[in-house]
Protein backbone atom coordinates (compact mmCIF):
# COMPACT_ATOMS: atom_id res chain seq x y z
CA UNK A 1 0.00 0.00 0.00
CA UNK A 2 1.35 3.39 -1.00
CA UNK A 3 0.29 6.26 1.29
CA UNK A 4 0.40 9.96 0.27
CA UNK A 5 2.57 12.13 2.51
CA UNK A 6 3.69 15.75 2.64
CA UNK A 7 6.94 16.76 0.94
CA UNK A 8 9.85 18.16 2.96
CA UNK A 9 9.09 21.67 1.67
CA UNK A 10 5.70 21.53 3.37
CA UNK A 11 6.95 20.33 6.74
CA UNK A 12 7.64 23.72 8.33
CA UNK A 13 4.30 25.25 7.33
CA UNK A 14 2.36 22.16 8.36
CA UNK A 15 4.24 22.01 11.67
CA UNK A 16 3.24 25.54 12.59
CA UNK A 17 -0.40 24.96 11.73
CA UNK A 18 -0.41 21.64 13.56
CA UNK A 19 1.21 23.13 16.65
CA UNK A 20 -1.59 25.66 17.05
CA UNK A 21 -4.06 22.77 17.16
CA UNK A 22 -2.03 20.11 18.98
CA UNK A 23 -1.08 22.58 21.70
CA UNK A 24 -4.67 22.46 22.91
CA UNK A 25 -4.48 18.68 23.29
CA UNK A 26 -0.90 18.09 24.41
CA UNK A 27 0.60 20.96 26.44
CA UNK A 28 4.11 21.72 25.19
CA UNK A 29 6.08 19.96 27.95
CA UNK A 30 9.27 17.96 27.61
CA UNK A 31 8.33 14.28 27.53
CA UNK A 32 11.45 13.38 29.52
CA UNK A 33 11.43 15.97 32.34
CA UNK A 34 8.14 17.90 31.89
CA UNK A 35 9.90 21.25 31.50
CA UNK A 36 7.63 23.74 29.65
CA UNK A 37 8.69 24.29 26.05
CA UNK A 38 8.52 27.49 24.04
CA UNK A 39 6.42 27.50 20.89
CA UNK A 40 9.52 27.69 18.69
CA UNK A 41 11.16 24.78 20.52
CA UNK A 42 8.00 22.72 20.22
CA UNK A 43 8.07 23.21 16.45
CA UNK A 44 11.79 22.51 16.04
CA UNK A 45 12.09 19.48 18.38
CA UNK A 46 8.61 18.64 19.71
CA UNK A 47 8.24 17.33 23.26
CA UNK A 48 11.94 17.50 24.13
CA UNK A 49 13.85 20.28 25.87
CA UNK A 50 17.42 21.23 24.94
CA UNK A 51 19.11 19.65 28.03
CA UNK A 52 17.30 16.35 27.47
CA UNK A 53 18.16 16.40 23.78
CA UNK A 54 21.80 17.00 24.73
CA UNK A 55 21.63 13.91 26.99
CA UNK A 56 20.95 11.69 23.96
CA UNK A 57 24.05 10.00 22.55
CA UNK A 58 24.25 10.00 18.76
CA UNK A 59 25.73 6.92 17.11
CA UNK A 60 28.32 9.22 15.59
CA UNK A 61 30.81 8.43 12.85
CA UNK A 62 32.22 5.15 14.20
CA UNK A 63 29.80 2.27 13.80
CA UNK A 64 29.59 -1.19 12.29
CA UNK A 65 28.86 -0.84 8.58
CA UNK A 66 26.55 -3.86 8.69
CA UNK A 67 24.44 -3.84 11.88
CA UNK A 68 24.97 -0.18 12.87
CA UNK A 69 26.42 -0.81 16.34
CA UNK A 70 28.17 2.37 17.52
CA UNK A 71 31.65 2.43 19.01
CA UNK A 72 33.96 4.94 20.62
CA UNK A 73 37.22 5.39 18.76
CA UNK A 74 39.08 7.29 16.11
CA UNK A 75 39.42 4.84 13.23
CA UNK A 76 37.87 6.04 9.99
CA UNK A 77 38.07 2.61 8.33
CA UNK A 78 34.83 0.65 7.75
CA UNK A 79 34.54 -2.40 10.00
CA UNK A 80 32.21 -5.23 10.96
CA UNK A 81 31.63 -5.79 14.67
CA UNK A 82 31.43 -8.88 16.87
CA UNK A 83 27.62 -8.63 17.05
CA UNK A 84 27.22 -9.57 13.40
CA UNK A 85 30.67 -10.74 12.27
CA UNK A 86 29.78 -14.41 12.72
CA UNK A 87 26.21 -14.13 11.34
CA UNK A 88 24.61 -13.88 7.93
CA UNK A 89 22.12 -11.03 8.09
CA UNK A 90 19.56 -10.61 5.31
CA UNK A 91 19.88 -6.82 5.41
CA UNK A 92 22.64 -5.03 3.49
CA UNK A 93 23.21 -2.58 6.34
CA UNK A 94 21.51 -0.84 9.28
CA UNK A 95 21.65 2.78 10.43
CA UNK A 96 20.39 4.11 13.78
CA UNK A 97 20.15 7.66 15.04
CA UNK A 98 21.10 7.32 18.73
CA UNK A 99 22.45 4.81 21.21
CA UNK A 100 19.92 3.06 23.38
CA UNK A 101 21.18 4.17 26.79
CA UNK A 102 19.82 7.14 28.72
CA UNK A 103 16.77 9.26 27.98
CA UNK A 104 16.16 7.73 24.56
CA UNK A 105 15.18 4.36 26.01
CA UNK A 106 12.65 5.97 28.34
CA UNK A 107 11.11 8.01 25.54
CA UNK A 108 10.68 4.94 23.35
CA UNK A 109 9.08 3.10 26.29
CA UNK A 110 6.59 5.96 26.75
CA UNK A 111 5.83 5.95 23.05
CA UNK A 112 5.19 2.21 22.77
CA UNK A 113 3.79 1.13 26.10
CA UNK A 114 2.43 4.44 27.37
CA UNK A 115 0.46 4.83 24.13
CA UNK A 116 1.86 8.34 23.64
CA UNK A 117 1.39 8.30 19.90
CA UNK A 118 2.08 12.01 19.57
CA UNK A 119 5.76 11.32 20.33
CA UNK A 120 6.09 10.03 16.77
CA UNK A 121 6.67 13.67 15.80
CA UNK A 122 9.68 13.85 18.10
CA UNK A 123 11.14 10.62 16.78
CA UNK A 124 10.64 11.85 13.24
CA UNK A 125 12.95 14.76 14.04
CA UNK A 126 15.47 12.47 15.75
CA UNK A 127 15.48 10.17 12.73
CA UNK A 128 16.91 13.01 10.63
CA UNK A 129 20.24 11.94 12.13
CA UNK A 130 20.33 8.74 10.04
CA UNK A 131 20.88 10.70 6.83
CA UNK A 132 24.48 11.22 7.89
CA UNK A 133 25.09 7.79 6.31
CA UNK A 134 25.69 8.57 2.65
CA UNK A 135 24.56 5.08 1.62
CA UNK A 136 20.98 6.19 2.25
CA UNK A 137 21.17 9.24 0.02
CA UNK A 138 23.13 7.43 -2.71
CA UNK A 139 19.86 5.65 -3.48
CA UNK A 140 17.37 8.35 -4.56
CA UNK A 141 14.25 6.21 -4.23
CA UNK A 142 13.27 3.81 -1.44
CA UNK A 143 10.21 1.84 -0.39
CA UNK A 144 9.75 2.45 3.34
CA UNK A 145 8.43 -0.66 5.09
CA UNK A 146 7.52 -0.75 8.81
CA UNK A 147 8.17 -3.88 10.88
CA UNK A 148 4.66 -5.25 11.58
CA UNK A 149 3.03 -5.87 14.95
CA UNK A 150 0.94 -8.91 15.74
CA UNK A 151 -2.75 -7.98 15.49
CA UNK A 152 -3.33 -8.58 19.22
CA UNK A 153 -0.59 -6.17 20.25
CA UNK A 154 -1.80 -3.70 17.68
CA UNK A 155 -5.24 -3.77 19.30
CA UNK A 156 -3.69 -3.29 22.76
CA UNK A 157 -1.58 -0.28 21.77
CA UNK A 158 -3.93 1.20 19.20
CA UNK A 159 -1.10 1.72 16.71
CA UNK A 160 2.09 0.20 15.35
CA UNK A 161 5.01 2.34 16.50
CA UNK A 162 7.13 1.32 13.50
CA UNK A 163 4.39 2.44 11.12
CA UNK A 164 4.22 5.83 12.85
CA UNK A 165 7.99 6.21 12.53
CA UNK A 166 7.86 5.20 8.87
CA UNK A 167 5.27 7.89 8.18
CA UNK A 168 7.46 10.51 9.84
CA UNK A 169 10.55 9.40 7.93
CA UNK A 170 8.68 9.73 4.64
CA UNK A 171 7.18 13.07 5.61
CA UNK A 172 10.60 14.52 6.44
CA UNK A 173 12.49 13.04 3.49
CA UNK A 174 15.44 15.21 2.39
CA UNK A 175 15.20 17.14 -0.83
CA UNK A 176 15.83 14.86 -3.79
CA UNK A 177 15.04 11.62 -1.93
CA UNK A 178 11.83 9.85 -2.93
CA UNK A 179 10.35 7.76 -0.13
CA UNK A 180 7.03 5.89 -0.40
CA UNK A 181 5.37 3.99 2.40
CA UNK A 182 4.41 0.36 1.73
CA UNK A 183 2.88 -2.37 3.89
CA UNK A 184 4.67 -5.49 2.65
CA UNK A 185 4.81 -7.64 5.79
CA UNK A 186 2.50 -9.18 8.35
CA UNK A 187 3.18 -10.92 11.63
CA UNK A 188 1.72 -14.40 11.73
CA UNK A 189 2.71 -15.47 15.22
CA UNK A 190 3.16 -13.81 18.57
CA UNK A 191 6.33 -14.55 20.49
CA UNK A 192 7.99 -13.30 23.65
CA UNK A 193 9.01 -9.65 23.38
CA UNK A 194 12.60 -9.33 22.22
CA UNK A 195 13.34 -6.77 24.95
CA UNK A 196 12.79 -9.48 27.60
CA UNK A 197 15.29 -11.93 26.13
CA UNK A 198 19.05 -12.28 26.22
CA UNK A 199 21.13 -12.22 23.05
CA UNK A 200 21.08 -15.98 22.46
CA UNK A 201 17.29 -16.13 22.89
CA UNK A 202 16.74 -13.12 20.61
CA UNK A 203 18.57 -14.81 17.75
CA UNK A 204 16.02 -17.64 17.53
CA UNK A 205 12.85 -16.10 18.97
CA UNK A 206 11.55 -14.64 15.70
CA UNK A 207 12.03 -17.63 13.43
CA UNK A 208 9.01 -18.08 11.10
CA UNK A 209 7.14 -15.12 12.61
CA UNK A 210 6.87 -12.85 9.56
CA UNK A 211 5.21 -13.36 6.19
CA UNK A 212 4.55 -11.19 3.13
CA UNK A 213 1.16 -9.55 2.70
CA UNK A 214 -1.11 -11.55 0.44
CA UNK A 215 -0.90 -9.08 -2.46
CA UNK A 216 2.59 -7.76 -2.94
CA UNK A 217 3.09 -4.94 -5.46
CA UNK A 218 5.31 -5.52 -8.47
CA UNK A 219 8.90 -4.55 -7.79
CA UNK A 220 10.41 -1.75 -9.90
CA UNK A 221 12.75 -2.74 -12.74
CA UNK A 222 15.99 -4.00 -11.24
CA UNK A 223 14.35 -4.83 -7.91
CA UNK A 224 12.89 -2.97 -4.94
CA UNK A 225 15.08 -0.83 -2.70
CA UNK A 226 13.67 -1.13 0.80
CA UNK A 227 14.14 0.67 4.11
CA UNK A 228 12.87 -1.46 7.00
CA UNK A 229 11.79 0.76 9.91
CA UNK A 230 11.82 -0.22 13.59
CA UNK A 231 12.04 1.76 16.83
CA UNK A 232 15.03 -0.11 18.27
CA UNK A 233 17.62 -2.41 16.71
CA UNK A 234 19.56 -4.57 19.16
CA UNK A 235 20.96 -7.77 17.64
CA UNK A 236 19.40 -7.03 14.25
CA UNK A 237 17.40 -10.26 14.33
CA UNK A 238 13.99 -8.64 13.76
CA UNK A 239 14.96 -6.63 10.70
CA UNK A 240 17.00 -9.53 9.32
CA UNK A 241 14.04 -11.91 9.58
CA UNK A 242 11.83 -9.35 7.84
CA UNK A 243 14.41 -8.86 5.10
CA UNK A 244 14.76 -12.60 4.55
CA UNK A 245 11.01 -12.95 4.00
CA UNK A 246 10.99 -10.12 1.47
CA UNK A 247 14.00 -11.52 -0.40
CA UNK A 248 12.16 -14.82 -0.76
CA UNK A 249 8.96 -13.14 -1.93
CA UNK A 250 9.96 -10.49 -4.46
CA UNK A 251 12.83 -9.13 -6.50
CA UNK A 252 15.08 -7.06 -4.25
CA UNK A 253 17.95 -4.78 -5.17
CA UNK A 254 18.84 -3.59 -1.66
CA UNK A 255 17.45 -3.74 1.87
CA UNK A 256 18.62 -1.42 4.65
CA UNK A 257 17.23 -1.02 8.16
CA UNK A 258 16.65 2.25 10.03
CA UNK A 259 15.85 2.78 13.70
CA UNK A 260 15.74 5.56 16.26
CA UNK A 261 17.85 3.66 18.80
CA UNK A 262 20.62 1.08 18.57
CA UNK A 263 20.38 -1.05 21.71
Amino acid sequence: MNEPVATSRQVSRIARIRQSVVGWIYPPLCAACETPLSSSRQIEVPFLCEPCEAALTPIGDHYCRVCGQGFDGTSSLPFRCSNCGDRELAIDFAVSAFRGAGAGKGLVHQFKYGKERHLARLFGVLLDEVWRDVRLSETPSWWVVPVPLHRRRHRERGFNQSHELARELVRRAPEGINLTLHQLLRRTRERERQARLDRKERLVNLSEVFAPVRRLPDAPPGGARILLIDDVITTGTTVSECAAVLRQSMEIDRIAAVSVLRG
